[in-house]
């Protein structure tokens, strides 16, 4: 299974800004995407 357009989109935007992003996915249970960005 693929991230799907939309978190692609939010990927690019995030790596445009320098930021980091990960997920944390637990099978049955379901997933937290985290990201962060930096304040300029």
């Amino acid at each position: 299974m693929g991230t799907g357009l939309g978190l692609f989109i939010v990927k690019k935007i995030i790596e445009m800004h320098n930021g980091k992003y990960g997920v944390e996915s637990e099978e049955g249970k379901g997933s937290i995407f985290l990201f962060q960005l930096e304040l300029e």
